[in-house]
C-alpha cells in the first residue's frame, strides 16, 4: 500500500507540471492567434473610418519563431535582402517568404506565419521560408512599414524590404541565426496616410512575459 501510494505520489508529480506547461503553450498560441485576428479587425476598421493623417496604437502578441508578413497583389513572395554579420564575418544573403495559397493574388494580403519549414543552405545564399501553418487576410488597400528593421537585431547589420512587401517578425529567422527579436507584447502604430494606404510604424518596447 505504501509503495502504491508513493507510486502515485511520483506520477502526480510528474503529471500536473506537464500537463501545466502543456496548457501554457497551447494558451499562448491561443492568445497570438487570437491577437492577430484583432489586429486585422483593428486595421479594417482603422481604414473603414480613421481619417487621413489619424494615428492609433495596436498591441501586437507574437509567438517565438512567427512573423506578419505582407504580400502586395501580383507578388508572389516576400523577399528581404539581409545584410548578416557571424562573429567578424560580413555577408549578404536574402530570405525568400512564399506567398501561402489562402491569398487572392488579386488583392493584397497579410499573413501570420506560425510555423515554417526553412530551406538553410550555406552561409551566403538565399535562404526559402515555406509557411505550414498560417493565417492570411486578403486586403482591399495598401500597407506600408517605416523600416523592416523592426527589434533587435541578432545576427544582422540590417534587413531591406524588396518592393512593397514586408515582414514584422519575432525571430522567425532562427535557423538561419539572422533575425530581428521583437518581445512578445509590443506595439504598432497605425497613421492613415490617403483613402487608400496605412502606414505601420513600430514601437521597440515591451515585454516577454
Amino acid at each position: 500500500m505504501v509503495q502504491f501510494l508513493v507510486s502515485l505520489l511520483l506520477c502526480l508529480m510528474i503529471f500536473i507540471p506537464a500537463c501545466y506547461m502543456a496548457s501554457k503553450i497551447f494558451r499562448t498560441s491561443e492568445q497570438a492567434q487570437d491577437n492577430y485576428s484583432e489586429f486585422v479587425k483593428e486595421l479594417n476598421d482603422f481604414q473603414e473610418h480613421g481619417q487621413v493623417g489619424e494615428r492609433k496604437s495596436v498591441l501586437l502578441i507574437m509567438d517565438d519563431e512567427t512573423a506578419i508578413v505582407y504580400f502586395e497583389k501580383g507578388t508572389q513572395e516576400t523577399v528581404i535582402n539581409v545584410d548578416a554579420r557571424v562573429l567578424e564575418s560580413l555577408f549578404d544573403f536574402s530570405k525568400h517568404l512564399l506567398k501561402p495559397g489562402q491569398c487572392d493574388n488579386t488583392k493584397n494580403c497579410l499573413c501570420l506565419f506560425r510555423e515554417s519549414d526553412f530551406d538553410v543552405p550555406a552561409f551566403g545564399e538565399n535562404v526559402v521560408v515555406t509557411p505550414k501553418k498560417v493565417l492570411c487576410t486578403n486586403l482591399d488597400y495598401d500597407l506600408t512599414v517605416e523600416t523592416c528593421n523592426i527589434g533587435k537585431a541578432i545576427g544582422v547589420n540590417s534587413y531591406t524590404c524588396e518592393g512593397n512587401n514586408f515582414m514584422i517578425e519575432r525571430a522567425l529567422g532562427k535557423p538561419a541565426d539572422s533575425y530581428y527579436e521583437l518581445p512578445r507584447r509590443t506595439v504598432l502604430y497605425f497613421i492613415k496616410e490617403d483613402s487608400n494606404t496605412i502606414h505601420l510604424i513600430g514601437n521597440y518596447g515591451g515585454t516577454n512575459e
